[in-house]
């Protein structure tokens, strides 16, 4: 099965179990935001990956466990438990902060833009070109964005030589995830 279909897999069991459906509008915020932390609890552990022991990440930045940097110092150890809860709460960071800005965005948008805020940082979304055209609602040009977004410290990802060649596939998936349309 495609990240993709695990990802619309997860949305669409998060809502089964609230007694909704995924072609539902107007959902209530509580039950919309378990449905996009569904989703992201496939989607961003598989384009992360989970290290234990802290390192630099491709920008240079301490990292540890699924992504989290707040904190974070050379020679720091996380267990499985400690990054099981970095992440629910980074990603609930992600979540909060894309339905409070984008409330009309589709689920799946709501995904996408969540993941991105992940990866890049709230005050990188809260800037861009994409989240002002999701919020004027032109979302087949921020869907476009998300390709303007392949450079880690400078470096093309689009380049094997930057050795960041996962960023050009992440941004690829969030615009997929932002187009899905159930």
């Amino acid at each position: 099965m495609t990240l993709i279909k695990r990802i619309v897999a997860a949305v669409t069991l998060s809502l089964a179990a609230a007694g909704f459906t995924v072609n539902e509008t107007g959902l209530p915020a509580p039950v919309e935001r378990a449905a996009i932390m569904a989703a992201l609890l496939v989607m961003t552990p598989e384009m992360e990956g989970t290290v234990y022991e802290a390192y630099p990440d491709t920008g240079g930045v301490w990292t540890i466990c699924t992504g989290h940097t707040l904190g974070v110092s050379r020679g720091d150890e996380a267990s499985p438990e400690q990054c099981a809860a970095y992440l629910r709460a980074d990603l609930g960071e992600a979540v909060d902060f894309v339905m409070r800005e984008v409330p009309s965005a589709s689920l799946f948008q709501k995904i996408a833009l969540a993941d991105f805020a992940y990866n890049l940082g709230l005050r990188a979304l809260a800037k861009s070109t994409l989240l002002q055209y999701a919020k004027a609602g032109l979302h087949d040009l921020a869907a476009k964005q998300f390709g303007r977004w392949m450079f880690v410290a400078g470096r093309d990802c689009r380049q094997p030589k930057s050795n960041c060649g996962g960023i050009p596939m992440r941004r690829e998936l969030q615009r997929q995830v932002y187009m899905v349309r159930p």
